[in-house]
Parts: C-alpha cells; structure tokens; sequence
C-alpha cells in the first residue's frame, strides 16, 4: 500500500515536505475561509503565507462565527446574502454575512468564479481536538468542501501570548504543498499547532481524534472585550495516540476525518403493521 502520509522531517531546526511536486501549468487556487470572521489576525498570517507561492481567493465571514460547525444559516433565498470586498492584501477577499459552510457552499457552486483545488480553513484561535470538532466551524468549512468532493485543511493554533501564528502558517504550508504534490485522493484534515516557535516543534505526526476533546468558542463581542468559553472533557489528552496528548507533547498533528457516510444496515427494519 502507498504510504500518503507527509514526509515531514521531526528535527529541531526545520519542517521538510517532499521534493515530488505534481506539474502544473499554473498555480493552484485556495479558497481561504475561517470562523473567527475576516479581520483575524490567524487569517490574514494564513493568506500572506499562502499567497506567495499560490491563486489565494479569501471569503470569511463578516463577524464572529465560532461554533458553526457545517451549518450554513438562514439567509433570504429572494434578498441573497451580503457580500462585501475587503482589503487585506494583494488577492481577492469578501466578507460573507454567514459562516464558513456557507462561504464555501457559495464559492462551490461558482459565486467567486471557478471552483479551489483546495479549501484551507483558519488559522483558529485556539485548538480543535478530539470528536468535538463537529461542533468547530473551522473544521466544518473543510468538511462542506468535502460534500463537493474538494479536499480541505483546517488549521487551529493553542493559545499563547502571544499567539504564535507564524508557526501555524509554516506548518499549514507545508501541508498543503504536500496535499497538492501528492493527490492521493480526497482529503479532509484537521491540523493542530501547538504554542511553540517553530524551530521548537518536535515534529508532525498522524494522530487518533482524542474520545471529546477540546474546542473554543467566541459567544459574544462587548466594547473592548470577547466573552469566550473553552469547552473539554475531563480525561481529555488521556490516550497518548490522540491529537490531543500529542499536541501537549509538542507535536503538531494531522487527523483525518470524513463526512456523513452511511454505515451498514441494521439486521431488520421496523415494522410499520397496519399504520
């Protein structure tokens, strides 16, 4: 069996992808979303990085959106949706009135014109582990982007004063070099960073969703403050092959994940009788 996973180096001073590279006649489009809202600070490091090497198109929403999940929200089908053109750097960006699921949902199905070789969700303010990430509209964006047969990378940071958003992006570049050269299919991943410079990283590595996890979510925005809850399981981080002990061991990791699929049958059906 080929082995797809990243040949990422685990020394001190360096993260190394492959040299193999998939010929290509022209750069390969990202569509750049997240859920903390458009003018994050995660995603604006995530693009310029992105940007120098790649066709970046950003579509964010236009306010705090944690939490979203897959979900799309309510809009209007008659009035549409409120799209906005904002300046954060030399490539395209929108603010969207509505989460990730649905700035991705959009530009699928042709909004901001054709469709990205790849979704790349974040940098998020905080990690995503565990089984609760089906509530992280972070990991939801990327999970939409696969209901269209697109790979996608979301990408979330552990928190840190400062954050240390130049080493989520590093790494986040890496990966999608090598999600790109190596195309062995359909990919959904789910990175996490952890609170380290990057010559601090012990390396990447494959990791099992922890049994609940960790996620972070954004309720309310006050003059001069954000009111945010963290929400985690006590025996988080127990199982040292999960996403979340390897983080804390000062790993970043890559998990991947799939969609709504239809597991097998029950034996038997109910019996509906004379109703």
């Amino acid at each position: 069996m080929t082995d797809h996973r990243p040949a990422v180096s685990e020394s001190e001073d360096r993260l190394e992808v492959s040299s193999r590279r998939r010929p290509r006649k022209e750069k390969a489009s990202l569509l750049l979303t997240n859920d903390d809202g458009i003018r994050s600070v995660g995603l604006h490091e995530l693009a310029r990085v992105l940007a120098k090497r790649y066709s970046v198109l950003v579509v964010a929403p236009d306010d705090q959106r944690s939490g979203a999940g897959t979900g799309i929200g309510f809009f209007d089908p008659v009035g549409g949706v409120t799209v906005e053109p904002v300046d954060i750097g030399d490539f395209p960006a929108y603010s969207i009135a509505g989460p990730p699921g649905l700035a991705v949902m959009s530009s699928m199905l042709g909004a901001f014109g054709d469709p990205p070789d790849l979704v790349v969700s974040g940098i998020n303010a905080g990690i995503n582990t565990g089984h609760s990430v089906v509530h992280s509209g972070t990991v939801g964006a990327v999970l939409t982007a696969r209901t269209f047969g697109t790979s996608g990378l979301a990408v979330s940071l552990a928190e840190s004063d400062p954050w240390r958003w130049d080493t989520a992006a590093a790494v986040a570049d890496a990966v999608v070099e090598w999600m790109l050269a190596e195309s062995p299919g359909l990919m959904t991943l789910n990175l996490n960073v952890p609170a380290r410079d990057l010559s601090d990283l012990k390396g990447l590595r494959w990791a099992e969703l922890d049994e609940f996890g960790y996620f972070r979510v954004a309720i309310a925005d006050l003059p001069g403050q954000r009111l945010q809850f963290e929400v985690g399981a006590p025996d988080s981080g127990v199982d040292p092959a999960s996403d979340t002990a390897l983080l804390g061991y000062g790993f970043a990791t890559l998990t991947p994940l799939t969609s709504v699929e239809t597991t097998p049958f029950p034996a038997g059906i109910p019996d509906l009788g004379s109703r």
